[in-house]
């Protein structure tokens, strides 16, 4: 009996181990892996299907961390009319990332020591020639990044300018590009291509009707486009409509992509920097601005006036359109003996124009030589060295001194399309930002420093031409 016994505990041995090991195993697994009977979760959700195996995601490059600059304790002209003292901008790559008092610099920002200094925002100008830029588009294949005048206008603060045309004969027409002075970056150089087309203001009864019919056509254009996406649901044959034959330039001011700029006077820009009078100079050009304001309102949105001489005259009339104005406060143009009181050129131009709420930039004055942008001719001989005088002239007809550096910054940017980018100080806008030893448009105030794209482009301490120039 024991060795039946013994022998039966042998045989049960291994049978009793293998249950025992299967109970435990899954006493384990259920609790681990949330299951309970008949496939349920514990709360009662039914057990997801397995997923196919998919190949791991491609790991994401990491992100290339920011380049950070502080321009510190400077006097901080905004450009937009506001000023704060001791105060920070601080860039992250090419971008303005903050502006003001107490501001966290993350580690390891290269800081600029600008106590005692006035930082301002680079100057804008609305007509340049030279300084790099090329001669036709695309402007990307022809600067010279490596111009000597860069540097000189740099000195003077200009950090961007429009060069090219802005001429157009019935319809707006012209090739242009707002260039920047990146020494040494040629992609940096060019911000935008054609935010400004031009034409003459001044037409005769045929010129105007048949501009009258393109806006019309146009506007009919833009008006089939938005509707078309529709018609092509309902009829997958329709045709997707067609612009009218050479109006592209008035399709792109009429979008908001591109400034007009008007002549009033059969004066307009020409692409080597001078500009160009048709017929006899008069001493009024009223009777020209108010054909300019009809065109705006026919348009809907306000236009550029160039070099107004009697705009001081009617600036609410421009202001009703929402257009503004660039002028030069050096021109000198004698009234009629006749009528004294309401022709001829006013130094007080830019100052009433302000005052009625109209944007207003300054640009250098046609010289014996042209000259008609800044550049290296002009009255004075080299504009390109004086740019702030200007703004200066129209201080001295009783313009405001922070509104009149908005003349050499973001109106002038605003004229040019471009005040999305450039032109003032604020988060989120390019930084090409002054350092300077005084008040922006004093006559004895130099650029000790400048930022173009967020990077240091000039210093006037290394500069050979420059560095001597101590107050």
């Amino acid at each position: 009996m024991a060795t039946t016994t013994n022998r039966l505990h042998r045989t049960m041995r291994p049978h009793v181990l293998i249950a025992g090991a299967l109970a435990l195993l899954s006493a384990f697994e259920l609790p681990a892996q949330g299951r309970g009977r008949r496939g349920q979760r514990p709360d009662g959700a039914p057990q997801p299907a397995t997923a196919p195996s998919e190949a791991a995601p491609a790991a994401k490059p990491e992100a290339k961390p920011k380049k950070y600059t502080a321009i510190v304790g400077g006097d901080v002209y905004l450009g937009t009319g506001q000023r704060l003292s001791g105060a920070t901008v601080l860039i992250a790559d090419d971008k303005i990332e903050a502006v003001g008092h107490n501001l966290t610099l993350p580690e390891g920002t290269t800081v600029i020591d600008a106590k005692g200094k006035c930082v301002s925002p680079g100057f804008v100008c609305v007509q340049g020639n030279g300084m790099g830029a090329g001669r036709g588009a695309p402007y990307v294949d022809t600067v010279n990044p490596f111009d000597p005048e860069i540097k000189q206008a740099l000195a003077a603060g200009v950090t961007a300018f429009l060069s090219g045309s802005a001429n157009g004969q019935g319809l707006p027409g012209g090739s242009n590009a707002v260039i920047k002075l990146a020494y040494g970056d040629v992609r940096g150089m060019v911000l935008k291509e054609d935010t400004v087309v031009g034409m003459n203001a001044v037409m005769s009864l045929a010129e105007r009707d048949r501009f009258e019919d393109t806006v019309k056509k146009c506007r009919e254009y833009l008006q089939a486009v938005t509707e078309f996406p529709a018609k092509k649901a309902a009829d997958p044959q329709a045709k997707e409509p067609q612009p009218p034959q050479g109006a592209e330039k008035l399709l792109a001011v009429l979008k908001g992509d591109a400034m007009l700029w008007l002549s009033v006077g059969g004066v307009s820009m020409n692409p080597f920097g001078g500009m160009v009078r048709r017929g006899n100079a008069k001493s009024s050009d009223v009777d020209g601005i108010r054909q300019a304001m009809a065109i705006a309102k026919m348009l809907g949105r306000g236009v550029v006036l160039q070099k107004p001489m009697s705009a001081w005259l009617v600036p609410d009339e421009i202001a009703a359109t929402g257009s503004m104005v660039f002028l030069s406060p050096r021109d000198r143009i004698p009234a009629d003996p006749t009528d004294p009181d309401t022709t001829g050129s006013n130094l007080a131009a830019s100052a009433l124009l302000a005052k009625a709420g109209v944007p207003v930039a300054v640009t250098c004055p046609v010289g014996m030589f042209g000259g008609a942008g800044v550049g290296t001719g002009g009255i004075m001989g080299q504009d390109l060295n004086t740019p702030h005088l200007d703004a200066a002239f129209a201080v001295r007809g009783g313009l405001d001194n922070r509104k009149a550096l908005r003349t050499l910054t973001l109106d002038a940017a605003k004229i040019l399309g471009v005040e999305r980018r450039i032109g003032s100080l604020e988060a989120g806008k390019d930084a090409d930002v002054l350092i300077l030893q005084g008040d922006p448009l004093h006559y004895a105030t130099f650029v000790t420093t400048a930022l173009v794209n967020g990077k240091v482009v000039y210093e006037m301490a290394k500069e050979p031409l420059y560095k001597h120039l101590a107050r």
